[in-house]
Order: structure tokens, then sequence, then C-alpha cells
């Protein structure tokens, strides 16, 4: 029991204090939110006074020193365009005639230049010269068969005048005469053929020209026919080039041609046009004489551009041509513009530095030519007087 009679105060932790409302503890937040952002303002816009004014170079990328070059149009040729194999203007087939006879000399290898008459194969020659031997002797015995039978004839002839012998055999003995004539002018025909044979085992090159296959080993025994050589006649070649039948009527024999294969250039000529074209390929054949210091061999394959006439087109210089993602590109800057613009262009035929536009430009526009390659589309650029234009190349970003 108390000592009195007050009421006990409640702990501390027994007096509830009445919560606030929801709305009311909101309201208690702002001032200091107030605060804060006022200080924060003031903090960005006094760094923002401070901060130095952006440079003009910042702002601009740097510009690209080029050269520019307007888009002309000129009169090129439009040559018709083939392309085919060089090949001999004539292969000569080299056989032999004779048979059953062993090659004892080939000393020829494909590449060898020949003459006219110079042996290429020697084929044993001990049979026909035994052949040869033995017609002889025929014809020999056939003669003296001969000169006997002339003689008794003339006996015969001296005696039927004086009518000392029958007319019957002074018939008789002209006709022994005419046999001995004929039996000698076959043995004379058998010895040509010997002889003939024995030609034979010397197998000569028909005219000049360079070997260009060997068929032929020695030790082997030939048959009649059989190839041994095959040459180029006069080390002649000829580009056998194969033209769209549409382009055949624009091709004469006498035009010039172009030859290209690979870095070399060669200077040809139509020869002929052959008659009939290929129904498989709808191709014409047109042979073009190559000159003798040509440099090419046969077999090799080449394109021709044959002369044909020319006609006005749209060209750039070779420079402003470049290549992105595998396309022709050339870039142009229009007038009072600063920047290039990337255009992707159809190319057609390169002569003498200048390629050949066929859509993608128009006439006059201007191009960039030296430091074309550096740019990308919408480049700043900066055209370089005209005294510098060669060192523009050189020019980085």
């Amino acid at each position: 029991m108390p000592d009195h009679n007050l009421p006990e105060r409640p702990s501390p932790a027994e007096v509830q204090v009445p919560a606030l409302p929801r709305r009311r503890r909101a309201w208690l937040w702002l001032p200091a939110l107030a605060v804060l952002g006022a200080g924060g303002w003031w903090g960005w816009s006094h760094r923002l006074a401070e901060a130095p004014a952006p440079s003009p170079l910042a702002e601009a990328p740097a510009a690209l020193t080029v050269a520019v070059r307007p888009v002309e149009r000129r009169s090129l040729l439009r040559p018709v365009i083939g392309d085919g194999s060089v090949a001999a203007w004539q292969e000569l087939v080299v056989g032999v005639e004779t048979g059953g006879l062993r090659v004892i000399e080939a000393g020829f290898e494909p590449g060898d230049r020949v003459r006219a008459g110079q042996v290429l194969v020697r084929l044993d020659p001990s049979v026909p010269e035994a052949l040869l031997a033995q017609a002889e002797a025929a014809v020999s015995e056939a003669e003296a068969a001969l000169r006997i039978a002339e003689a008794e004839q003339r006996r015969a002839a001296d005696l039927a005048r004086s009518e000392s012998v029958a007319r019957a055999t002074l018939e008789q003995r002209q006709s022994v005469t005419r046999q001995a004539e004929a039996r000698l002018a076959a043995a004379r025909a058998r010895r040509d053929e010997a002889a003939s044979r024995l030609a034979q085992t010397r197998i000569a090159a028909p005219t000049n020209g360079t070997v260009s296959r060997r068929s032929v080993l020695l030790g082997a025994v030939v048959q009649p026919g059989q190839e041994m050589f095959r040459l180029i006649r006069d080390d002649r070649l000829e580009l056998e080039a194969r033209v769209p039948e549409l382009e055949l009527g624009r091709v004469q024999p006498g035009q010039e041609v172009r030859v290209l294969h690979g870095e070399r250039e060669v200077a040809g000529r139509v020869r002929a046009i052959f008659p009939t074209v290929e129904g498989t390929t709808r191709l014409g054949t047109v042979h073009v004489v190559l000159p003798p210091d040509a440099g090419l061999r046969a077999g090799q394959f080449a394109r021709a551009e044959i002369g044909a006439g020319s006609a006005p087109a749209l060209v750039v210089p070779q420079e402003a041509v470049v290549f992105r993602g595998g396309r022709a590109v050339a870039f142009v800057l229009a007038e009072n513009s600063a920047n290039a613009s990337q255009r992707v262009v159809e190319t057609g035929q390169r002569r003498e530095g200048l390629v050949e536009v066929r859509q993608g430009l128009n006439e006059g526009e201007r191009v960039v030519t030296q430091g074309a390659g550096f740019l990308a589309d919408g480049d700043r650029v900066r055209v370089a007087p005209e005294p510098h234009a060669r060192q523009a190349a050189s020019a980085g970003r």
C-alpha cells in the first residue's frame, strides 16, 4: 500500500503521444526540400558561369584538303570486247609415210625452232638401202637384156632386107625388144620406189616453225601415218576471240585490235571472221593476228578490244573512283558546300587514266580526285589551290 493517497504517475514508456495526421507530416518536409533545391540551383548556375566558352574548333570537325575535277563528256572508242585462247595460225602435223622401221634419231624438243628441210627424225635405213641396191641390180640386168634384144633385132632386120630370114623372125625380134624395154622400165620404177622409201627414213620439217609437240621416242617402231611432231608454222600465232553474235556486225577484217594479257598489251589486227556462230553459246570467232614479238604462247587466255568506232561518254579521272563495301563510289562536292557526298556509280571502260561513268553522275558535277580514298560520306573538305592539288592526297583527317 502506498503511504499517500496521490494518484500514481505513468512511466514514460506508458505515455502515448497521439500520432500526427499523415498529411501534416508531409508538410513538415517541404521547407527542407525548398532549401536544398535553392542551394543546388545556386551552385549549378555559379559553375556554369565559371565554365569556359566552347572553342570553335571543337564544334566543327577538321576539314580534309582535296582536289576536285568536273565530270566531263568526251568521245571514247566503243570497242567490241571478246576473249579467247591464243592458237597457232597453222599447226602442221609431221608424220611418217613408211612403216616397220625403227627410230634411230629424234633430236628436237617442244619449243625448238626448226628450218624448212631440217631433219627431225631419222629411221633405220638398212632395209630400204638393201631394197634399193636390189632394185638397181635389176635395172642393170634389164638394161643388158634390152641391149641384147636390140642387137638381135638389128641383125634380123639386115637379114630380112636380103631375104635371108623370114619376115616373122624379124617381127619376133621386135617383140622381144619391146618386152626388154618394158622390163627395164619396171625395174627403174622399182628402183625409184626403193630410193623414195630410203628417203622417207629422213623426216624433214616442211617449213620454218617451232616444235609444239613431240610424239616419238628413240627405238620405237613406227607405222604408216603415225604422228611424229607438230609445228607452229612460221611461228605465227593468232587470238581466237569469241565475240557475241550481236557484235559481229561491227567487226571487219583489217581492224586494229588491242590484245590484253595481264599487264601486257599487244597490238593486233583482225585477219578473218569465222563464218558460223556456236549454237549453244551464241558466240562467233574472230581470228586476230598477233605480231612475232607478242611474247604470248599458244594456249594462253587473252582479252581483245576490237576498235569499232567511238561515241560520247561521261568520264572522270580514275583516282575519283574508289570502292566502299565492294561497290564503286565517287565523292561529289556541290557548289557552296563544304561536305562531300558519296555516290554509287556504274563504271565502264578504262582508258588513258580515265574511267567511263555510265550511271550515278551528271556532267559538270565536281568529284573529288586526290584524297578520295580518305573520305566518308558527309565529311567536310577543303578544296586545295591548283598548284597544291598534288599534295592533297597526302593530307590526313
